[in-house]
């Protein structure tokens, strides 16, 4: 899996519907990491989640991936 769908998964995991929508829209390609990294509120949860990218489930990720990405 790629860095992008398997952060946008691990922010989906929150509880904030804010950063769930954002991770849906990171994941479709709406918004940028760069500019998801620019908003002060998110970025705590960027980094933390960055440390995480190597202990993701992929077949987790692939899941949610099939679930919310939209295909143009």
């Amino acid at each position: 899996m790629d860095k992008i769908s398997c952060l946008s998964y691990l922010l989906y995991q929150s509880d904030n519907v804010e950063i769930k929508n954002i991770a849906v829209q990171l994941l479709n390609g709406d918004i940028s990491l760069k500019d998801i990294k620019k908003i002060k509120e998110l970025k705590t949860h960027i980094t933390a989640n960055e440390a995480k990218l190597k202990k993701v489930d992929t077949h987790k990720v692939a899941q949610f991936v099939e679930e919310f990405m939209i295909m143009a």
